[in-house]
């Protein structure tokens, strides 16, 4: 089987050189899944290291065996290169059969279907119900009543059936292939520890795939798994890509006393991300004696009433206390804000950054916000009338503002009422810089410090001349942002709207697949047949966050191991 994982070709800009390359982990965890069941011949195919043409799908195609089978993974901005691929591959192989999945298609199965682009979609978890659709084709078997795919019946009508069942012991999922990944341009210090998250933030689009479930791998597995990139990778710092690491005390301390007991914490140091009101007291001792060092958190704003809307569950003062108990036991602290929230305003962004640089970080970053088709805010975006989307979800990029020029002609998907999308670039733009544009941090981007995250040089950059170039290039169009980002919004946005209009918005090449669906007038509806039962419920409810104060749980889980003390 091939696995495909599309890129947006702009993404990143001109930091794109610099932007470490993250391993496609969707694509990995299905191989490996497959390989446990005794699929041999897997092949992976990542646009981030190598450009799609159809020379080098029918090179990775060759020796398969038939019928050939394609996977594509499709994040929202990675959509319309995704269809664009499938295109290319029904081009060369006619009786390929395609299937896509991941979140953007789990949401709206019936676009790629109805372009004729894909087969079969795959909605949610993906791992057994490609298992069982795989064999199925292989054995000429009918495939129609697997649970979790959509596809065109012989009406062309999309079918999708009833979502499959989420896998409730993660250990039964192999250690993640680190082998099918050894290039240089990846980053291989990960590794993910848990699934879900409980909490309803109304823009988060994690929900679609595991609905409102916490579940996680065993202490003895995570252990294995840490093993494999420390002492066969040599990897000096591991972060896991758990979307929240500490909703459970129990398996926080049960994880820390492990990797002590095994001598790992002498030989690597690890980050997380979770939430404020997640970051209790009594784990922090043993994470730092495990050697966690840094901590991130998705603050996202610094107005109470945005959070609160946002329906995050927690408030501004909590992640402020959750930072000092961080710092009081000597942890690293990175913040991740959001501008751009339904009824934001100028002052309230200049209150967020007036509060990021107040308790002083290591590490800030300001993305754009994103409503993703399936969560709550798309919705309210698609009702203000304020939802931009340009052809093939291209724009659909969280760090859309700060990668670009700001006189870029891609548009921002949503600007909130009452703000200009000049001042809102503006703002993004201002804020990155000035909180990179510090010794301290350009410091540690000089000497390859991980720990700033977002920025990497390359090895020995300093003994490249092209290097010095690069960075020359770089630093040009990075002051030149912040250069302009000063300038009265009233100029800015009459330059601005000059630009615009000499430059209009160039769809992807393959209009023919994407014009259907991709209106800029109109956004896409989410027929809610195709969402996750315990989402419908949210959507239909829409309900407020309220915490279980005694264990810190969510009381909407259905089921998990969180109750497992």
């Amino acid at each position: 089987m091939l696995f495909i994982n599309p890129a947006n070709e702009r993404f990143g800009g001109i930091l794109s050189r610099y932007i470490p390359v993250g391993i496609p982990v969707a694509l990995g965890v299905l191989s490996a899944y497959l390989r446990k069941w005794g699929v041999k011949n897997i092949r992976v195919l990542d646009e981030e290291i190598e450009k799609i043409t159809p020379e080098n799908i029918r090179q990775k195609l060759e020796g398969l065996d038939r019928p050939l089978v394609v996977g594509i993974t499709v994040l929202t901005s990675q959509a319309g290169r995704a269809y664009e691929i499938a295109r290319m591959i029904k081009d060369i192989e006619p009786d390929s059969i395609v299937i896509l999945g991941n979140v953007h298609v789990t949401t709206l199965p019936s676009e790629p279907l109805e372009m004729g682009v894909a087969d079969i979609v795959v909605r949610g978890e993906g791992e057994e119900t490609l298992r069982e659709l795989y064999f199925a084709l292989r054995e000429g078997k009918d495939w129609k009543n697997i649970k979790g795919i959509s596809y065109l019946n012989e009406s062309n009508t999309v079918i999708s059936n009833p979502d499959n069942d989420l896998i409730e012991n993660l250990d039964d999922v192999p250690i993640f292939p680190y082998e099918l990944f050894e290039h240089p341009r990846y980053d291989m210090g990960f590794l993910t520890g848990a699934r879900g998250c409980p909490y309803k933030c109304t823009y988060c689009s994690q929900r679609l795939l595991t609905g409102f479930t916490y579940r996680w791998h065993s202490t003895k597995r995570i252990i294995k798994n840490l093993d494999v990139l420390i002492n066969k990778y040599n990897q000096k710092s591991i972060t896991f890509y758990d979307d929240i690491f500490s909703v459970n005390k129990k398996r926080v301390l049960d994880l820390c006393d492990g990797i002590i007991a095994s001598g790992l914490h002498k030989k690597c140091s690890f980050a997380v991300q979770t939430r404020a009101d997640n970051v209790y007291e009594d784990i922090l001792p043993a994470m730092k004696k495990a050697n966690f060092k840094t901590i991130g958190l998705g603050m996202e704003t610094g107005v109470e009433r945005i959070a609160a809307e946002a329906q995050k569950g927690q408030t501004v003062q909590q992640h402020l206390e959750a930072i000092e108990r961080c710092k009081k036991y000597g942890f690293k602290v990175s913040l991740f804000m959001i501008y751009g929230f339904p009824g934001e305003t100028k002052k309230d962004r200049e209150e967020t950054y007036a509060i990021t640089q107040k308790v002083n970080v290591g590490y800030i970053k300001f993305n754009n916000l994103i409503p993703y088709p399936g969560t709550p805010l798309y919705e309210t975006a698609k009702k203000s009338g304020t939802l931009h989307i340009t052809p093939g979800w291209l724009n659909c990029n969280s760090t859309l503002s700060i990668t670009r020029s700001i006189f870029s002609t891609t548009p921002l998907p949503y600007v909130p009422e009452g703000t200009t999308e000049f001042e809102l670039k503006r703002d993004i733009i201002k804020h990155n810089l000035k909180a990179y544009f510090q010794w301290k941090v350009v410091k540690k981007i000089l000497m390859r410090d991980k720990g700033v995250g977002w920025i990497a040089l390359p090895p020995q950059w300093y003994l490249k001349p092209k290097e010095f170039g690069m960075l020359f290039g770089m630093t040009v169009v990075l002051g030149t942002n912040l250069l302009f980002s000063f300038l009265p919004c009233r100029i800015g946005d009459f330059v601005f709207s000059l630009i615009r209009r000499g430059n209009p918005i160039k769809p992807p090449k393959d209009i023919k697949v994407t014009e259907r669906s991709f209106s800029r007038s109109k956004a896409p509806e989410i027929d809610p047949q195709h969402l996750r039962a315990d989402v419908q419920e949210e959507r239909l409810a829409n309900e407020s966050v309220e915490r279980d104060e005694v264990e810190g749980r969510a009381p909407w889980l259905k089921w998990s191991t969180i109750n497992q003390e």
